[in-house]
């Protein structure tokens, strides 16, 4: 008689992360809708390699990782729905990828436990399908460490290769992250027994490879690595600051706390979710030790406040993406905690009391972010919905490359009509023409200005003829032509 066999997966917490991926993909497109249109530094990313509009200008810092990554998409098509729905799965697959090499490390309920507390954050489902470096380096990052104690405890060519490659696409896409990263793996490396020149050597070639663009850019177009380092420094206010104000300011919506944009004030139920953070690592530290997996608990820990520390102590502005990659690293050692109140006491009522706790977290966790998230994405598909409308208006009243928009949101609309674009956070307060507009006017492009407000905005339009788009909302915007 054959005997009947019932199928259980080779990995059911393997399965159990896909489920997680998945969940984090239907909540993008749920939330997140394709139809939001793509916000300023998406169009500077995306505007690189659309072969249908003028390059927007790519200043110092940034780096040409999210530009590889939408290239597929772009370069056949202007649709930002494809663009989003494309995105979104490659989020899902990283996801799954980066968290999955945990697995490797040690099979277990922490992987799939980590991966939901990072992606029901409200930023990594915002970001998931957004054409922006943080949510990637965050993967990347979770996939770096875990192919560092892989590489420390197996050998092997193939955790070496990757962890290279994690540590490339890092610092593709945000080169001095990629330095704290490196900084962070290579100090384990003094770990007595996990001193392998091979892994040292595999960080070095994966920074190199990553860097090498951005070092070759910098001698091509800004005058060499001194003046492109000093001009990012400008750009991104660096030098010794102390921002964990900011940054609490931003957690409950902001996406930049930066002048002229006013954050408000910390949300007390946000400040006590981040004030979590650090208690729950540090148990996860206390339980990972407990279990004799304190290595496993702490190198993300290590590598998390590292990436966290540039951001809080060397950058003048805060946004919630930029501690991104900190809290999906952070994420491991939480989910330590997690898992052991609910396995670890040895009598069954502590473990009931234990699960309920993590119940009530859990949820706690899921209603803040989602409440946090639907108010942040209905407020960007109004506003960029807005754009959209703009760039339309612009098109019926004859406005056609070659063309210049100048103004407020220039750069989101300028993209949608085909021009080039100079944006304007303060317009200038001077009668004289601004020599963006004197330049375009000079070689023959055709030039308007936009403005969300009641007043003219600056003094060199009041000569020209200003109309009103009264079916764009919110504000309330004009329409600036020459005479």
């Amino acid at each position: 008689m054959v005997a009947i066999r019932t199928w259980r997966p080779a990995d059911p917490w393997r399965a159990l992360l896909l489920v997680v991926a998945v969940c984090y993909g239907l909540v993008q497109l749920a939330v997140v809708t394709p139809q939001m249109g793509l916000g300023w530094d998406e169009v500077v990313y995306v505007s690189q390699v659309d072969p249908r509009v003028p390059e927007t200008e790519f200043i110092a810092p940034r780096a040409r990782g999210i530009t590889l990554l939408v290239a597929p998409v772009v370069l056949f098509t202007s649709s930002t729905e494809v663009l989003r729905a494309y995105l979104c799965l490659l989020s899902v697959l990283a996801l799954y990828a980066s968290f999955g090499t945990w697995l490797r490390v040690r099979s277990g309920p922490v992987v799939p436990v980590a991966a939901a507390l990072f992606a029901s954050t409200w930023p990594a489902l915002f970001y998931g399908n957004e054409a922006m470096p943080n949510f990637w380096v965050a993967c990347g990052s979770v996939a770096a460490a875990g192919c560092f104690l892989r590489c420390v405890r197996e050998g092997g060519r193939g955790p070496l290769l990757w962890l290279a490659v994690s540590v490339t696409a890092v610092a593709l896409l945000r080169p001095p992250d990629s330095v704290w990263l490196v900084l962070a793996l290579a100090a384990a490396l003094a770990v007595p027994g996990w001193r392998r020149p091979r892994v040292a050597a595999a960080l070095a070639a994966g920074l190199a490879a990553g860097w090498a663009d951005w070092i070759v850019e910098a001698y091509l177009r800004f005058g060499g690595l001194a003046a492109r380092w000093h001009a990012a420094g400008a750009a991104n206010e660096t030098g010794l600051h102390v921002t964990l104000v900011e940054h609490a300011r931003a957690l409950d919506g902001p996406l930049l706390c930066r002048p002229p944009a006013d954050c408000g004030p910390v949300v007390p139920s946000w400040a006590l979710w981040w004030a979590a953070i650090p208690v729950l690592v540090l148990l996860g530290l206390y339980a990972a030790r407990r279990r004799d997996r304190l290595a496993e608990c702490l190198l993300p820990a290590a590598a998390g406040l590292a990436m966290a520390a540039p951001y809080v102590f060397l950058v003048g502005y805060a946004a919630p993406r930029f501690l991104l990659p900190a809290y999906a690293l952070l994420a491991l050692p939480v989910a330590h905690t997690a898992v052991f109140a609910v396995t670890g006491p040895r009598r069954r009522g502590l473990r009931r009391a234990g699960a309920g706790l993590v119940a009530a977290g859990l949820l706690g966790q899921f209603a803040l972010q989602g409440l946090t998230l639907g108010e942040v994405a209905a407020l960007r598909l109004q506003r960029r919905a807005a754009d959209a409308e703009v760039a339309a208006a612009l098109r019926a009243l004859g406005v056609r490359p070659p063309c210049l928009v100048y103004g407020e949101h220039a750069v989101m609309i300028a993209y949608r009509a085909g021009c080039q674009s100079h944006m304007v956070l303060s317009w200038p307060r001077d009668t004289a023409v601004p020599a963006a507009v004197r330049a375009a006017q000079a070689a023959g492009k055709q030039v308007v200005a936009v403005d969300q407000g009641r007043r003219i905005p600056a003094a060199f339009l009041h000569g020209w003829r200003r109309g009103p788009l009264w079916d764009v909302r919110p504000g309330r915007w004009h329409v600036y032509l020459p005479r």
